[in-house]
């Protein structure tokens, strides 16, 4: 691999086509010049210059393969400016793309900030994967995504983590319906009821299913759906209940009750996470940032 630097030394001397302008351009003295170049041609193992010519100092004149080595010295240094340029620009948030994985049950809770980002960092693409929670984290371990919202707890020795939400599990039915009178009702209770669930990559449906097992019931799943607001409208055609986080049945409107749900108590907790292992670049360092002003 030739020397940059001898390439500098190279160019140099034939745009200023003065070994004194090309000591005073670079800002190393003229011997040094005169070595940088000879040690060029030693490592190409070609003649640069016509050395009559350079003997004289009458005139810097290439040889044929000097021309040719010229060209793809420019072409090398060029590149270099542009990598120098690229890396500059990465640093600065001016090209880049942050790769997030959002489950489509969590996307609502980060559209300000998601807005927020985007007007300070217009220029840097949002790449999103909208599966499960589960999803998410496999992702994530893949290095398919720099962040990602995953259901609470996680793995803490491979993710750092930082808090998005916690809100109970509701249990949603229709406000004219003998269940609406009540204050709180228990899993058990709901043992013989048609459920309306999640699908199944979503974690909070798994966590559902497992609250179940432990009060040794397998639920009546009737349909599943990734839309909390299709799942309120199949428990308004009255075809089952369904559980949704307290943050979702806030936004009910008054056909619906939710009653909070206990024995056991199933919380919705969402957390921002990031690989331990992995240097976070300089999008994911704003991004978090904008998740701290937000949250």
């Amino acid at each position: 691999m030739v020397s940059l630097k001898l390439l500098q030394s190279f160019v140099t001397l034939v745009k200023t086509k003065s070994f004194t302008r090309t000591a005073e351009t670079l800002h190393i003295t003229q011997p040094t010049v005169s070595k940088n170049i000879d040690q060029l041609e030693n490592e190409l193992h070609v003649t640069l210059f016509v050395k009559a010519e350079l003997a004289k100092k009458r005139t810097i004149k290439l040889t044929e393969i000097g021309q040719r080595v010229y060209i793809h010295a420019i072409k090398i240094l060029n590149n270099q400016q542009d990598l120098l340029i690229d890396i500059q620009n990465y640093r600065d948030l001016k090209v880049g793309t942050l790769r997030m994985g959002v489950p489509p049950l969590g996307a609502q809770l980060l559209t300000s900030t998601l807005f927020d980002f985007h007007q300070k960092w217009s220029n840097i693409e949002l790449s999103f994967l909208e599966v499960g929670s589960k999803g998410i984290e496999q992702a994530l371990i893949n290095h398919q995504l720099d962040v990602g919202v995953l259901l609470a707890p996680i793995d803490e020795e491979k993710f750092y983590k930082m808090e998005i939400c916690n809100y109970p599990l509701m249990v949603v039915v229709r406000s004219d319906s003998e269940w609406a009178k009540k204050s709180i009702i228990s899993l058990e209770e709901l043992k013989y009821q048609s459920f309306l669930l999640f699908q199944e990559n979503f974690s909070l449906n798994q966590r559902i299913l497992d609250a179940c097992k432990l009060h040794d019931f397998v639920p009546n799943i009737v349909c599943r759906s990734s839309q909390w607001n299709l799942l309120a409208d199949m428990v308004f055609a009255r075809m089952g209940i369904t559980l949704l986080p307290k943050y979702y049945t806030d936004l009910l409107d008054h056909r619906f009750s939710a009653i909070p749900l206990h024995r056991p108590n199933i919380e919705w907790h969402l957390v921002m996470a990031w690989r331990k292992d992995i240097l976070p670049s300089p999008a994911v360092n704003a991004w978090l940032e904008s998740m701290r002003q937000n949250f």
